[in-house]
């Protein structure tokens, strides 16, 4: 039997396992439930005759301090579901945390004292998490960052930034599968990259928004809808045009170092 870290990110769309050197990924959804993610650990654990010392478990939306989610829009069976009782049966040591903060953990872990930066996470929603003056933004209860919820007028409309550039909404308002719009978008189809390109240009606006607030040194961004083609080059541009002229720097905004990995590498360093 092997002794190891694990570290989870549970996403809307998928689940990633890292144990050493494994990684394996699972499909989720709106429907998956608490009892499918402990029937993956189990088997993944039982396959590769593993025995977790400690097990970090990255899970989007709100939590309480004692490791309950409050609010999961993305995976809504979890709301009530407490992760830090119920994977006990697989290690002694259980850390649950919100995916962004656990991903802000691994991306600044080695920032220099009175740091000012951001992380932004783009998957099937948006969330994000700041340092500002080497101090974590992490408001009256725990749970600044909900960038998601940030409001723009469009077309004489109040939408929230994850309706307009969250990549499960961004394919429900196409009609699409996530990985259908993905791939017509590898493809070329010009409606398809156009939409991308206006979903990134929206989120850059709403950093923009975060720019001229809080004047960060750096803004790291990540998850999977940010590597669709167009989209990217759509954030630009609209941080670029919206940011203080004196605030902005063409290495301003990057992407994670860590890549699809960095919110499970994240609540395993918390472990």
């Amino acid at each position: 039997m092997n002794a190891v870290k694990v570290g989870i990110d549970l996403g809307g769309t998928k689940v990633l396992i890292i144990a050493g050197a494994l990684e394996v990924r699972f499909k989720t959804g709106p429907n998956f439930k608490p009892a499918d993610l402990e029937k993956i650990i189990k088997s993944f654990l039982d396959k590769h005759d593993l025995i977790p010392v400690g097990i970090g478990l990255a899970i989007p939306g709100l939590l309480s301090k004692d490791g309950e989610v409050v609010s999961c829009d993305v995976l809504p069976q979890f709301k009530g579901w407490n992760a830090n009782l119920a994977l006990t049966k697989f290690s002694p040591v259980v850390k649950a945390v919100n995916d962004v903060k656990a991903a802000f953990f691994q991306e600044f872990n080695h920032c220099r004292s009175g740091y000012t930066g951001g992380l932004i996470m783009v998957g099937t929603a948006v969330g994000a998490a700041f340092i500002v003056n080497g101090k974590i933004l992490s408001g009256a209860s725990g749970w600044a960052g909900e960038f998601g919820y940030f409001p723009l007028v469009v077309d004489g409309e109040i939408k929230r930034i994850d309706t307009l550039c969250g990549g499960s909404f961004l394919a429900q308002k196409l009609g699409i599968s996530a990985k259908e719009m993905a791939d017509l978008a590898i493809e070329g189809d010009e409606f398809v990259r156009k939409e991308i390109d206006k979903a990134g240009y929206f989120l850059g606006i709403g950093i923009a928004g975060l720019i001229n607030l809080f004047n960060p040194e750096r803004i790291s961004i990540g998850g999977g809808t940010v590597d669709l083609p167009g989209y990217w080059k759509g954030i630009l541009k609209g941080a670029r045009e919206n940011s203080i002229p004196e605030f902005w720097a063409d290495d301003l905004l990057i992407k994670v170092k860590d890549g699809p990995k960095v919110a499970a590498l994240g609540a395993m360093t918390l472990l």
